[in-house]
């Protein structure tokens, strides 16, 4: 006799249909996300902004390692230009920055050396410095040649200084005084490699005319002289002057040290070079340098101590930190800016 066996069979069409995530669960879901987002973006934005600054000092600090390097070598601190003439005009052909990098890196050999004249330098640009008043100087440059060492009194040395590839590109804009240039080199010809801080910016850099002087900082302005002045203002314009500096195209004119009064240009730049500890707050002029050289780094903002930064603010920005009566003012103001500054020598 044949058993039939009591277990039913399910059919599979007869199992419960799968239930899925409703419009509003799936709403909570995406808002939960979206809120995370909002609060890690931040965050991982600042982090970023921390190993940037890390990054940059990190990089100063070695260009300053090279020049006290190039100091103990020579007895100077680099330039193969002239301080005085370099700045004899308002705008210089080359930067302070790049001035010191073709000394410390090679790529421009200067008219006092005795193979300037002969076959290999011949096809190199030549560039005349300087004025009647204060007198010539000339160099002859060539980009393809930086970082193969420079050649000092009629001597072959190897690189002083070699960054990053990543850190050591022609700036972008440099020169550029309008905006909206298909070309950003447009202005700069020569497209001399520049040192470029983490945020793809080019970096200033003042090499003390004397070791003392009856004024900190001269030529921001034509008319004033550098005959009594410690620093000078001109190496920077090459970037100052810039509609779109650097990787992210940042307009220098939002820059203090382009947008103060003219009577003050020289003083806002002392304030930023002066030793906190020497000279009344309002008269930075009257005070005493950090060092015999500065680097500067515009910072996460891209701009040389913009209007918008330190005591500045989008809704209130701040131009003057030198006037009496500008609250507030003195050396100690400069901290309050993202700017990156390394200072050497003595």
């Amino acid at each position: 006799m044949t058993q039939t066996s009591s277990r039913n069979v399910t059919c599979p069409n007869d199992r419960a249909p799968r239930r899925g995530f409703s419009l509003t669960e799936m709403l909570v879901v995406i808002g939960i996300i979206a809120l995370l987002i909002g609060i890690l973006l931040p965050a991982l934005s600042r982090v970023q902004d921390r190993a940037r600054k890390t990054q940059t000092e990190n990089l100063l600090q070695e260009f300053a390692k090279a020049c006290e390097a190039f100091y103990q070598q020579f007895g100077f601190y680099p330039g193969i230009v002239p301080e005085a003439i370099l700045n004899s005009t308002d705008t210089p052909q080359i930067s302070g920055a790049e001035n010191a990098l073709l000394h410390l890196c090679g790529g421009a050999i200067p008219e006092d050396d005795p193979l300037y004249g002969q076959a290999p330098y011949n096809g190199w640009t030549e560039l005349t410095f300087g004025n009647a008043a204060v007198g010539t100087f000339k160099i002859k440059v060539n980009a393809a040649k930086v970082g193969e060492g420079p050649r000092i009194r009629g001597t072959q040395y190897k690189s002083f200084f070699s960054p990053k590839a990543s850190d050591f590109l022609p700036t972008k804009g440099q020169f550029l005084t309008s905006s909206g240039n298909e070309d950003p080199y447009a202005s700069d010809p020569l497209k001399l490699p520049d040192l470029l801080d983490a945020w793809g910016q080019p970096v200033l850099y003042f090499r003390q005319l004397r070791p003392q002087g009856a004024t900190l900082v001269a030529g921001g302005m034509a008319s004033e002289s550098l005959a009594d002045a410690v620093f000078a203002f001109q190496g920077a314009n090459p970037y100052l002057v810039s509609g779109e500096l650097g990787e992210y195209g940042r307009n220098q004119g939002d820059s203090i040290l382009r947008l103060v009064s003219n009577t003050n240009r020289s003083a806002t730049l002392a304030q930023i070079l002066r030793n906190v500890s020497f000279g009344a707050p309002s008269a930075p002029l009257q005070g005493a340098p950090r060092g015999a050289f500065a680097i500067i780094s515009a910072g996460r903002d891209g701009i040389f101590f913009s209007r918008y930064d330190g005591p500045g603010t989008q809704s209130a920005p701040k131009t003057d930190i030198v006037t009496a009566g500008a609250n507030p003012t003195g050396p100690y103001i400069v901290a309050e800016y993202d700017d990156v500054r390394v200072f050497g020598g003595n």
